[in-house]
Order: C-alpha cells, then sequence, then structure tokens
C-alpha cells in the first residue's frame, strides 16, 4: 500500500490507521468523531498506544486517504476476510474450538447508506459543475476566477451562489422560468470557450465536470416548441442527484420515506456471530443486484451459500437459483 506515498502531510503509522479503523467500525465513530475521541477518551488512547496525547495522533484528511488507499488495494476486502477466518477458527469466541462446516446459512437485507455528496436540484448542480470547471482551468491557466468568469460569459458565477446572481423571485414561475434560460445560455458559453482554447489540454478532472454539466442538461432540461429550455416534465430514469458524487442516488425505504446514497448490503452468518460479506449498489437499483456480489465474495473465501434467508425483495436474483440448483434452500417469508 506505501510504494510511493508521494507529498503531503507527515505519514501515519499504518498499523495505528488501521487499528483506529477497526475502532470506527466496532463503536460506529465517523471520522471526525475518531480523531476527537484519540484525544478525550483514554479507552481510545490505551489502544492506539498514545495516553496522555494532547493533540490527536493522525487526522481527518489521513483518515480518509488511508481508508481510499486500503480500497484502492483490495486490503479492505482483506481485512474482513481476515476475521471472517479468525472467527470461523474460534480465536475470537468464547468456548471450545470446532470444526465448522464451509457450507453457510447465510441471512442477506439491506439498508440505506447515506451518499457524501451534496444533493442539489438542477441550477445548482448546473452552477456547481460550472464554478468546478472554473476551478480547474484556473489552476491550468494560472489565472484568476474572476477573468475565466468574464472572459467565458459566465458571470453568474461572480456571486456568491448561482441563485444570488439571477437575483430573481423564485416565486413567481415567469421569472424561475427565464432563470432556466440565463444560466443554461451562460454555461453553454463556459463550455464553448473551454472547447475553443483548451481543447489539446481536457483532461481528468476538468473532462469529469464537462460531462457532469452534459448529463445534468440531458436528464434534467428540455427544449419546448418555441425552443425555450425549460426543467423536464417528470423525474428521468437513473438520474444524478450530486456533482462531486456521480454514483449516488435517490432511494426509498417505503413510499413516504427517501433517502439519498446508497444501499449497504449485508450477509450474515446464522450459526456464528460474524458478517461473511457486504456490497454497496446505488440507491435507486432493487434490492437483488446486491446479492451477486456477495455470493460472489462468498466463494472467494471458499466457502458456499448451503442455505439463504431473504426478504422478497431478493427472489429474483440468480443467486436463488444457484443455491436451489446446488441442493441449498431458500427461505422468504411473505
Amino acid at each position: 500500500m506505501y510504494r510511493t506515498t508521494g507529498a503531503g502531510e507527515a505519514p501515519h503509522p499504518p498499523a495505528l490507521m488501521c487499528m483506529v479503523t477497526l475502532l470506527q467500525g466496532y463503536v460506529g465513530a465517523s471520522d471526525a468523531e475518531a480523531v476527537e475521541l484519540s484525544v478525550v477518551d483514554l479507552r481510545w488512547q490505551m489502544v492506539l498506544g498514545c495516553l496522555g496525547a494532547a493533540t490527536p495522533p493522525f487526522s481527518q484528511g489521513g483518515l480518509q486517504a488511508f481508508r481510499e488507499r486500503m480500497v484502492a488495494h483490495e486490503m479492505d476486502r482483506m481485512l474482513l476476510e481476515r476475521t471472517v477466518a479468525l472467527v470461523r477458527s474460534g480465536a475470537m469466541t468464547e468456548g471450545e474450538r470446532r470444526a465448522v462446516s464451509k457450507a453457510l446459512r447465510v441471512a442477506i437485507d439491506s439498508r440505506p447508506l447515506a451518499g457524501a455528496g451534496r444533493v442539489e436540484d438542477t441550477i445548482n448542480l448546473l452552477g456547481h459543475a460550472a464554478r468546478s470547471i472554473v476551478r480547474v482551468v484556473s489552476k491550468i491557466t494560472e489565472r484568476p476566477p474572476e477573468e475565466i468568469c468574464r472572459k467565458a460569459g459566465i458571470p453568474l458565477l461572480l456571486a456568491p451562489s448561482i441563485k444570488a446572481g439571477l437575483d430573481l423571485d423564485w416565486s413567481d414561475p415567469k421569472q424561475k422560468a427565464a432563470a432556466i434560460q440565463i444560466l443554461e445560455r451562460q454555461v453553454s458559453s463556459l463550455q464553448q470557450w473551454v472547447d475553443r482554447h483548451l481543447d489539446d489540454v481536457v483532461e481528468q478532472p476538468l473532462r469529469i465536470y464537462l460531462e457532469a454539466v452534459t448529463q445534468v442538461r440531458d436528464q434534467d432540461l428540455e427544449t419546448a416548441e418555441d425552443g425555450t429550455v425549460r426543467i423536464r416534465q417528470g423525474v428521468a430514469p437513473d438520474r444524478r442527484v450530486s456533482i462531486e458524487d456521480a454514483e449516488m442516488r435517490h432511494g426509498r425505504k417505503s413510499r413516504s420515506k427517501r433517502f439519498d446514497g446508497y444501499k449497504e448490503h449485508i450477509a450474515r452468518d446464522l450459526d456464528l456471530p460474524v458478517i461473511v460479506a457486504c456490497a454497496v449498489t446505488p440507491a435507486n437499483r432493487p434490492e437483488e443486484e446486491g446479492a451477486a456480489p456477495i455470493a460472489k465474495d462468498v466463494q472467494h473465501q471458499g466457502l458456499r451459500l448451503d442455505e439463504l434467508h431473504i426478504d422478497r425483495a431478493y427472489v429474483n436474483s440468480p443467486v436463488v437459483d444457484d443455491v436451489i440448483r446446488a441442493g441449498g434452500q431458500v427461505f422468504s417469508k411473505p
């Protein structure tokens, strides 16, 4: 994981960061809470080997970077698989060690997982993407963002926010419709300016935001018969809701309860106190799609699903047919 660390803040010992990750999972702490607990909670200090520390032994950004590095090198999978192996060996549970079968009795269920990106309406999505384009262009050209806004024909970005720059009565439908046209025209002007002046250097991350503008325009806007641009009627399938987190989606736990982000799928061993696999899908995807990656991870550990307990949302998954075909049982209560 640490062949090339690059420049940045002083490195943190990987063993320390891994222990923090385990503690976070144990108590359900956020990154910010973990930093605070490392200073105010003597139990955390004892486990982390920093008793009496007056300042945190790691930063919130360092913890996020460590987790991203773990995922990039598939060490998150290693952490889970080693934990499962230790539990199955009896090393982490009370009582005598006993032989355990490779055929598992597993329950799978899902729960909402909040995304980290900001959820915005159409106007703010376009404004957020445009502002990010200007920021990246400013860095590439070494010119002030204000100069780029003026030259690219998007003065709206000179205001503290897009809606403040439009300065309209948002309760008036006609003014709101006019605002969409003004914003769309200025964002198009920015795109054309970038195409003319930076055609040779349109790379990541600039390309990400240019594609985001196109995606938001296609999903949220439409052209009326008179040629004016307006908000599309209805919600586009697979609608993007955040600029910084492109995979976040609107999801529903019930007809009245909506959440933004993802669905977290968990497979729990019914005979041993351990989660054997997990998966994450966008919030708008059906539950059945979370079962396949879980089954793949279980197989990767040399185990197999022999008895599957699910709710009806998972019934259409191919995993159900695979378990039955292999002579296993599936329980799904209505």
